[in-house]
């Protein structure tokens, strides 16, 4: 098996059996989907001002008492996922339990090296009226381009992109995208995506991303920790 073939498909088992998911993971998922249906009626609302005070003053209890708690430890046992083993939980774009994520979905297709998914952007998105806001779709197609770089070989990091906006986006709607390694040339791993609104082309993406070793990620997790207070 090629070390190519091999990275991505240990990604895709890991991701595919919940490798990483922490005990609490389903009831974290459950609150971040209520707090996705605040965001998405807050901006709207016309409820007065006492209608919020009691629930504000709540929120931050409850923000005090998750305090109390001692950070999840980091799960092991994929060690070419050092750092990422909470990715799908807590990513700000495919993050089930990141209530800042729409949250995207997607599925690896290894023959073809690519990824495909689907997600729908709410009203918390919203840029010019009815339209989701274009840096939300570049940070999609740039979490999207990073997932096909494990088709390398190994993981890659953002070096550039460009992005073309072809159509506007709508909110509310079910979008679907797919993102692809097309080459590698040395550190060098070269990515493309597109973006769907039902049957119309809205974005595309073409990227560069630089290869890095796992040994970076665990740097990176080690100072995280000791910058924020946790592991």
């Amino acid at each position: 098996m090629s070390d190519e073939k091999s990275f991505s498909e240990r990604i895709e088992r890991f991701r595919s059996e919940g490798g990483g998911e922490a005990l609490n993971a389903d009831a974290k998922r459950a609150f971040a989907d209520a707090l996705r249906e605040i965001l998405e009626e807050l901006d709207a609302t016309a409820a007065p001002p006492e209608a919020f005070e009691a629930d504000t003053a709540r929120l931050r209890e409850l923000a005090s008492e998750f305090r109390r708690f001692p950070p999840s430890p980091a799960a092991s046992g994929l060690g070419a996922v050092t750092g990422m083993e909470t990715f799908h939980d807590r990513s700000p774009v495919v993050g089930l339990a990141n209530p800042l994520a729409p949250p995207a979905r997607y599925e690896h297709h290894p023959e073809e090296k690519c990824v495909r998914g689907e997600v729908e952007f709410g009203k918390a998105f919203e840029g010019a009226p009815g339209i989701v806001h274009g840096g939300f779709l570049a940070a999609l197609l740039d979490e999207v381009l990073g997932v096909v770089t494990s088709y390398s070989g190994g993981p890659g990091m953002t070096c550039e992109y460009t992005l073309r906006y072809h159509r506007p986006t709508r909110i509310k709607a079910p979008l679907r995208f797919e993102a692809r390694f097309d080459r590698r040339e040395g550190r060098k791993i070269f990515v493309s995506a597109r973006l769907w609104d039902g049957d119309t082309l809205t974005v595309t993406a073409n990227g560069m991303f630089i290869a890095v070793d796992m040994s970076r990620f665990e740097d990176f997790q080690a100072q995280r920790n000791e910058r924020i207070g946790e592991g």
